[in-house]
């Protein structure tokens, strides 16, 4: 297991063919398989059909962080797009690289139109209804608006149609209830997440929650349960060679042995962690 460092912006896969007529071929695309971003800029510029010319365009330039030359053209791809799904396909990125720019204003009203827009074609659009139910959840976790997040989770889980959804869902449900200062909803929920991201094999995500999870119970001034899952995190990570999560979970130990007011097994702790944290350049972690 490794860390997976992987930006917000996520690469759906995508649908049938003919549900979906986006060309995943062409060059632009095998250049962003490539990684060379730049280039695969220069090359949807010269792609004939406008849809696909403007819509890997504004992932290239979202993958350079030019986020509002990628806003421009998501817009231009919503309004070249052939087929429903394409355009759906368009909103959802467009909303969540508005997020990232931090107007969670546009982004809203950008997943709301793309959710509208979706329930028009019943239950055809069900799995991109889903997808714009969960990013709006994020979106009112970002705004602070813990019980409207709620909503949106719940409904985003009432149409998942496999684990991987299911566990976003738990997920997000899980960070809103804690949002919303329901604790003891938020654990199980957190629960709920870790097991199924453990069960689809998304072993990073899984190692996340159970952090989270213990975070949870520390706010309970529940240590010792707190502790119990972290050192059953890093004996998983240390059977499955995940130092970072080895690393996280030793020095989030050493923070809540602090709280709990036990010094000696804190400074124990960080130690350990540190040093793996050295060991793999993993500077994000390093406590002083």
């Amino acid at each position: 297991m490794k860390k997976q460092f992987t930006l917000s912006f996520i690469f759906i896969s995508l649908f049938s063919s003919n549900l979906y007529a986006y060309n995943m071929n062409n060059s632009c695309e095998d250049l962003l398989k490539k990684g060379d971003n730049k280039n695969a800029i220069i090359a949807s510029k010269a792609i004939e059909n406008k849809y696909d010319a403007s819509f890997c365009g504004a992932k290239a330039e979202y993958r350079e962080k030019n986020y509002k030359a990628a806003i421009a053209l998501f817009t231009k791809s919503i309004e070249h797009a052939d087929l429903p799904s394409d355009q759906l396909f368009s909103f959802l990125y467009k909303g969540i690289t508005e997020r990232d720019t931090g107007d969670i204003t546009k982004s809203t009203a950008t997943f709301t139109k793309g959710l509208n827009t979706a329930a028009l074609g019943n239950s055809k659009y069900m799995q991109m209804e889903r997808k714009f139910l969960y990013q709006l959840g994020k979106n009112a976790l970002v705004n602070k608006k813990g019980d409207d997040a709620i909503d949106y989770f719940v409904k985003s889980l009432t149409v998942a149609a496999n684990d991987d959804e299911r566990g976003e869902s738990f997920e997000g449900l899980s960070l809103a209830y804690f949002a919303s200062g329901k604790v003891d909803s938020a654990i199980e929920y957190g629960v709920k997440a870790s097991t199924t991201f453990q069960r689809t094999g998304k072993l990073g995500e899984y190692a996340d929650m159970q952090v989270t999870l213990a975070n949870y119970e520390a706010v309970n001034k529940n240590f010792t349960r707190a502790i119990r899952i972290l050192t059953k995190l890093e004996n998983f990570a240390k059977t499955n060679g995940g130092l970072y999560y080895q690393a996280k979970a030793l020095l989030e130990k050493a923070r809540i042995y602090k709280l709990e007011g036990n010094d000696d097994l804190s400074n124990q702790a960080k130690k350990q962690g540190n040093a793996i944290a050295t060991e793999i350049g993993a500077t994000d972690l390093i406590q002083p």
